[in-house]
This record gives structure tokens, C-alpha cells and sequence, in this order.
């Protein structure tokens, strides 16, 4: 029950630095969200390993509403085998992103590198830009760790193709470190 509940928290985390990631990706002057559409949508696979175990998470993430100023994107999560309540989050449109809402209060994000690759993901190959860095924060929970992310602006909404971290979260005195891979398996406008 503890180990299934470190996990939970760990992809958890994981879903949290999803928009983080995609738009530190992007960069805040060039947020993917911007050209999205009511109705466009994307769909990923997380393989996460944790403390021996490992689990499959899937996420659709869904544009359902916008206006001049603002998104609303509705994240829906399937995991270990339980649907989780829907969680809307509104993301303003109108200014520079700031990252670090989606969760991590205080997060400091240092790159590591860049450059651009072409992934062939689900039969399909873009061509994608790539981004590396290190964060660490102390809100929600005591974090450190890498992130590679691969974006493509054919892709809808956030324009993420795949994305590896590595970190270690403390949980009450003790190093967690886990393994996150998630890639796209399906999109739509």
C-alpha cells in the first residue's frame, strides 16, 4: 500500500510536469497553446518505475474551452487499471507562462543542452526540436532530476512527441528515485 501510494505520487509529479516541461520546451513567448483549438487533443503512454515497480499510466489531454485570454485543458488519467476524476486547468494566454504553477513552487530549471532529432513514434516520424535540463524544487516534496523533451508543431496542443526523467523525490526522510517514459499514441484536431 505505502509502495503503490509513492508511486501514485511519482507519476503524479510526472502529470504535473507535463505542461511544465512542454512549455519550457517551447519557451514562454512561443506557447504551443496559443494555435490550439477547442476539441484538439493528445493522448500519451507513461511507463514509470519506482522503488522495483513498474507502471502504465495513460493521459488525454483535451482543449475544452478558450478564449482570447485563456485555455482550459482538461487532463484525463487512466492508471493501473482506475480512471481518475477529470482535472481542468486554466492557463492564461495573455502573458508569459509561468511554469512553475503547474505544482512546483519553486522550482529552479538549469538546460542542459538542445538540438533536434527526428522520432518515429507510433508508425509515425516527426521532426522534432529537443530540450534537456535539470530541476529541482522543495515544493510539493523535495525533488531533483533530469528532463529530455521532444516537441514537434505538428503536433496539437502542446506539441510534446516524448519525453525521459529521471529524478529522486525525498518522502519522509528517504531518496525515491524513479524513471518516467512517456510518448504520444494518439492526436487530433
Amino acid at each position: 500500500m505505502i509502495r503503490t501510494k509513492r508511486i501514485a505520487v511519482a507519476v503524479a509529479l510526472g502529470v504535473l510536469l507535463l505542461p511544465v516541461l512542454s512549455w519550457m520546451a517551447q519557451g514562454a513567448a512561443n506557447n504551443p497553446l496559443k494555435n490550439a483549438h477547442v476539441g484538439d487533443w493528445v493522448e500519451f503512454v507513461m511507463h514509470t518505475g519506482a522503488m522495483g515497480q513498474q507502471m502504465e499510466m495513460k493521459t488525454k489531454q483535451t482543449v475544452v474551452a478558450k478564449d482570447a485570454t485563456a485555455i482550459t485543458l482538461r487532463t484525463e488519467t487512466t492508471m493501473m487499471g482506475h480512471t481518475m476524476p477529470p482535472q481542468d486547468v486554466k492557463i492564461p494566454l495573455n502573458k508569459a507562462y509561468e511554469p512553475y504553477a503547474a505544482g512546483l513552487t519553486d522550482a529552479k530549471v538549469t538546460p542542459l543542452g538542445e538540438g533536434n532529432e527526428t522520432l518515429k513514434v507510433g508508425g509515425k516520424s516527426y521532426a522534432c526540436h529537443w530540450v534537456k535540463v535539470k530541476v529541482a524544487a522543495t515544493k510539493p516534496q523535495p525533488m531533483e532530476g533530469t528532463t529530455k523533451v521532444w516537441t514537434c508543431p505538428d503536433v496539437p496542443v502542446t506539441g510534446v512527441v516524448k519525453m525521459e526523467t529521471e529524478s529522486t523525490m525525498n518522502m519522509g526522510g528517504k531518496s525515491m528515485p524513479t524513471q518516467m517514459t512517456m510518448e504520444l499514441i494518439g492526436s487530433g484536431r
